[in-house]
């Protein structure tokens, strides 16, 4: 099968998970590209299908409550960006790898622990700014750069304290893909201007965005009509696989 088929099937396939649980699109899609490509490509590539992606997301949602969140927040995750991306260009491809195989793997043993010890608590329906003031928020906020400006996987850290706030489920979706889109932006702005965005990671990002909408289209289908449950299953059995193969090619 060409290379480029393999590419949008593993776009596909991620876009669908994305719009099924609202994250996990390069979480899903970096680790499946640099199985036979490189992280240096994935990483740029995945930034501008993840603020295609979570922009698309944010309309389709039409989610007002996140507006409340402060200023500020953004500002420390372009920092962090900026930081991410210098690091991404002074880093070796196997060490990106280990990085990426071990934020994944504690996200992994998160999620699991949230699916076995968190059921039916209480949720909150709308955002305080306070909690994203915070020290600790702020930091998260620029682990959230870093980590899109590294490897595009801002997901684990703003997934985890987004939970311990317990938002209600589109109240966490909504606010996951404003900061994810914002961070790609910021990512794919960064790794522009370092030279890291290709001719070639152009034409497969126009050439595959229809399969990525359309993949975007049924997971949120599904988001609407079946458990959510059974999927963070799925998703995180994925991303252990993806882990696994991942450090294995290392």
């Amino acid at each position: 099968m060409p290379e480029i088929y393999i590419l949008v099937f593993i776009l596909f396939i991620s876009a669908l998970i994305h719009g099924l649980v609202g994250f996990a699109f390069a979480l899903t899609a970096v680790p499946l590209i640099a199985l036979f490509k490189s992280v240096k490509f994935a990483v740029p590539l995945i930034s501008l299908f993840s603020f295609t992606v979570n922009l698309f997301m944010l309309f389709i949602l039409k989610e007002k409550r996140i507006l409340k969140i402060p200023l500020r927040f953004f500002l420390v995750i372009i920092l962090g960006v900026i930081l991410g991306v210098r690091g991404f260009n002074l880093s070796s491809e196997y060490s990106l790898r280990v990085i990426l195989f071990i934020a994944i793997f504690l996200f992994f043993f998160w999620e699991i622990y949230q699916l076995k010890y968190h059921q039916g608590i209480s949720f909150t329906h709308k955002i305080e700014p306070e909690v994203f003031k915070r020290p600790k928020a702020l930091f998260i906020a620029f682990l959230v750069g870093f980590l899109a400006g590294l490897l595009n996987t801002p997901g684990p850290p703003i997934v985890m304290y987004l939970t311990l706030l317990r938002f209600d489920k589109n109240l966490f979706k909504a606010t996951l893909q404003l900061i994810f889109a914002f961070s790609a932006l910021n990512a794919a702005i960064n790794h522009y201007l370092s030279g890291n965005l290709t001719f070639e990671i152009f034409k497969i990002y126009f050439f595959s965005l229809p399969v990525v909408i359309m993949g975007m289209f049924i997971g949120q289908k599904l988001y609407e009509k079946l458990s959510n449950k059974v999927f963070y299953y799925l998703v995180n059995f994925i991303l252990l696989i993806s882990a696994i193969l991942l450090i294995i090619k290392t």
